[in-house]
């Protein structure tokens, strides 16, 4: 076998192999030789140094090789890794400190900005008292007075023209431009209101050019902090300069709001839209509620209620103007609605209120946001909210607290529930629900008449209406509670239906007092209406009970509990306060009832039995079993 030619090319094979094996192996103890070196130049000196292992001279070819087939199959030994010595002084080095913070005095120029703000109130104050000063002991004439406030603040811009210019920080400028353009509005309120020269127009037109000049600086500039020093600054001093022409004020303020909106184009600033908003909404509030002239304050505040949801619809249909606070919307409104509470004339108060309801339900209805909206512009969910207050105001202040309160409250939340439902509208719904909560609040003074036969003589047209009204808000607000909130509990929709039955019997009570007074009974009649709400209450039951059969689920107990309630009611109430006919009649129908409710129940529930089902649940459909399955034989 010595000669055969296969067995020497695989010896030869097998040699070239184990050759191969000791060049790897030589290559691998030089790389792991290499690695230890440069581990431990690279190390710490205070690091231990590791010589290299050492590796075990290479076999020969022949001795080799048959070890060499476990190597061939795939498993070949890593080799070994040098590492430095465990230990403590492994430890890395100490991380180097942090920079020292900087104080919050030296962020941003945050010094010099609360200087420039404090410098450029107390300058406005100062030219305040130098006006009220000038006029109180003449130290100078009008004329003099006026010429220098407008070289004031001619020179106050120029100042700060020519520091902006010369210094990289704006804050210094900003102060004096600030500064200056409010010493210009004090001059014009000067000029038309005080001296009256010219005439309110041309002083209204001299301070909107003055506010666009200044909004255009603070746009050019970037600066918010000029555009709310220059605005809020003439706004908190407007009304003290002004403080005997309150309706010429309040007009000023308005155009000073109306031309500093466009300021806002292009940036984000809500400082300044509620510097340019809330100080007129208070001003206009405080002139509805106190002034003589009750007509021009609500002209004033019809004007800036018109102005606030413009800008908001602007901002929110427009791509390219920024979305106005949501928050604002009811500010907005304010001052209007306290010019129609506090107007003299009834209804001239109640169009007002009536006014800002449409007002409020028309930006709703015209401004769409989706979920992600952020919840200052969330503007229909504030101006529905809104528009809940100022209807519910404008129902009581149309009534004038006379009997028709009730009706005209109950009829207004009837149709915010119809809406809802209608329009498929969550918020609706709340408002709905908040206005439902306190007409039935209302209701409670309806009570004693149900209650009372004593009162039966009370008992008036309005007291019947309000109560139907009330058991259609809760029906209409139950079923629109159950369509667009299915995922909350449905307690609360079963809680309004129940009280909505319970109603119903009270609105018996009341037409049978009604009905007493057309005959000289008015007793009588209570007293049949209390029998008939019995009746009433009874034939719900059964309805009830029979919906349960036919698959409600809670029908059946919903029925149950309220024959109960009726035969308690027949029993303690009835029985001692109906007597004669009527109360003969009252047990006989309740009793028939109740007989015809088992009778009836009884046959259903036989009948649901011989079609396989429990009541409620219909015929159970046949049980198809399988066949019983036949073992497979094992496969080999």
């Amino acid at each position: 076998m010595s000669g055969d030619p296969v067995l020497e090319r695989v010896r030869a094979i097998e040699d070239d192999f184990a050759d191969a094996m000791s060049r790897m192996y030589g290559v691998g103890n030089e790389l792991a030789r290499l690695r230890a070196h440069l581990a431990t130049e690279a190390s710490p000196e205070h690091w231990t140094r590791v010589a290299a292992p050492e590796v075990p001279p290479s076999p020969s070819p022949v001795a080799t090789a048959p070890a060499a087939a476990p190597v061939a199959a795939g498993h070949v030994t890593p080799p070994p890794r040098v590492a430095p010595p465990m230990g403590p002084s492994m430890a890395p080095p100490p991380s180097p400190p942090l920079p020292p913070t900087e104080p919050w005095w030296q962020r941003d120029g945050i010094i010099a900005k609360a200087l420039a703000a404090v410098g450029a109130a107390i300058t406005l104050i100062g030219v305040a008292f130098l006006l009220a000063l000038a006029i109180q002991l003449g130290f100078f004439g009008p004329l003099a007075r006026v010429i220098s406030g407008g070289l004031l603040s001619l020179a106050l811009v120029g100042a700060a023209a020519l520091v902006r210019s010369r210094q990289t920080s704006t804050v210094g400028a900003l102060g004096l431009a600030a500064t200056g353009i409010a010493t210009a509005y004090l001059d014009v309120l000067a000029v038309t209101y005080v001296y009256a020269w010219v005439p309110l127009g041309v002083g209204l037109v001299l301070a909107g050019l003055i506010a666009l000049g200044g909004v255009l600086l603070a746009r050019a500039w970037d600066s918010q902090l000029l555009a709310v020093i220059a605005v809020l600054g003439v706004a908190l001093m407007a009304p003290f300069v002004g403080v005997e022409h309150e309706l010429l004020t309040g007009g000023f303020l308005l155009v000073l709001t109306a031309a500093t909106w466009p300021a806002q184009i292009g940036r984000d600033w809500w400082a300044l839209e509620l510097s340019r908003v809330i100080p007129t909404a208070l001003f206009l509030t405080a002139l509805a509620v106190a002034h003589d002239e009750q007509g021009i304050a609500a002209a004033l505040a019809i004007a800036f209620a018109l102005l606030v949801m413009a800008t908001t619809l602007a901002g929110a249909r427009v791509g390219r103007l920024p979305d106005q606070l949501g928050l604002l919307v009811p500010v907005g409104i304010g001052p209007l609605w306290f010019a129609g509470m506090a107007f003299d004339g009834r209804w001239t108060g109640t169009g007002l209120l009536v006014i800002a309801t449409c007002l409020l339900v028309l930006v709703a209805g015209l401004v769409g946001h989706d979920e992600r909206t952020a919840l200052v512009h969330r503007v229909p969910e504030l101006a529905l909210a809104a528009a809940g207050v100022t209807s519910l105001t404008a129902a009581v202040r149309g009534a004038d607290g006379n009997g028709w309160t009730p009706v005209v409250g109950l009829a207004l939340c009837l149709l915010w529930a119809v809406a809802a439902l209608v329009l498929r509208h969550r918020t609706t719904l709340f408002v709905s629900w908040a206005l439902s909560t306190l007409g039935l609040i209302g209701a409670t003074t309806l009570l004693p008449h149900v209650a009372l036969r004593s009162l039966a003589d009370e008992v008036g047209p309005t007291h019947l209406l309000a109560t139907v009204l009330l058991v259609a808000t809760l029906a209409v607000t139950a079923r629109a509670s159950d369509v667009l909130v299915p995922d909350l509990s449905p307690a609360l929709p079963r809680v309004l239906v129940a009280l909505s039955v319970l109603v119903t019997g009270g609105a018996v009570v009341l037409l049978g007092a009604l009905v007493g007074q057309l005959v000289d009974d008015a007793r009588g009649g209570y007293t049949a209406g209390q029998a008939g709400a019995t009746v009433v209450w009874m034939a719900t039951a059964a309805v009830l009970l029979l919906r349960g059969l036919r698959g409600s689920t809670i029908a059946v107990p919903a029925g149950l509990g309220l024959a109960a309630l009726s035969v308690g009611k027949l029993l303690l109430f009835d029985l001692s306060f109906l007597s004669g006919l009527a109360r003969v009649l009252c047990f006989i129908v309740a009793g028939l009832i109740l007989l015809g409710m088992g009778a009836g129940y009884a046959q259903a529930l036989e009948r649901s039995r011989r079609g396989g089902g429990g009541p409620g649940t219909g015929p159970t459909p046949p049980v198809d079993n399988p066949a019983v399955p036949v073992p497979v034989p094992p496969t080999v």
